[in-house]
């Protein structure tokens, strides 16, 4: 059986409205962050605190600091760089967003992070490892938390945990 005729439809939409997001504000790749913002309606995360405006804006500030944590960034204070001084330093000099990655040429479509892809195949080993023959959205949420990037450390600090994720997924009703 292939990957795509294992993903349920709720998965597939998510995925779909993911790339539709990040063409909407005219993204140079399609992110793991748009797909976080595709599932916040996903049943695997209800009760959690998960406003929409406040992950855009965590998200548009990652992109701005060219895709830097904030345990990156305080690795880098404990060196004695402030990074959010360098980077207003820096904007002043060369102009807003310029840490920002740029559009990449593409020829049909906007072309997936690396990210993005990585999350989709650890979200089959989830699927797998819990013994389901089908990839919903608890998988990819799960495979999104695996992760060491923006995500996890958004979801993470709003309580969010693979542990939590993960025992919803289990009982989670086979499809």
């Amino acid at each position: 059986m292939m990957i795509a005729e294992r993903f349920t439809k709720e998965a597939r939409e998510a995925v779909k409205a993911a790339v539709r997001d990040a063409e909407r504000v005219h993204a140079g790749e399609v992110g793991v962050e748009y797909l976080l913002l595709a599932l916040l309606d996903a049943p695997v995360l209800a009760g959690f605190d998960l406003p929409r405006e406040e992950l855009e804006a965590a998200f548009r500030d990652y992109r701005r600091k060219g895709g830097l944590t904030k345990a990156d960034a305080e690795a880098l204070r404990g060196l004695g760089i402030d990074v959010d001084q360098v980077i207003d330093s820096v904007e002043q000099s060369l102009g807003s967003g310029v840490l920002r990655p740029g559009p990449r040429r593409r020829w049909f479509g906007l072309p997936l992070e690396p990210a993005f892809k990585k999350t989709l195949e650890n979200s089959l080993r989830e699927a797998r490892d819990l013994g389901h023959s089908y990839l919903g959205n608890e998988h990819i949420v799960l495979a999104l938390l695996q992760s060491k990037g923006i995500v996890a450390e958004v979801l993470n600090e709003r309580g969010v945990t693979y542990g939590e994720i993960r025992k919803r997924a289990a009982s989670a009703r086979a499809r």
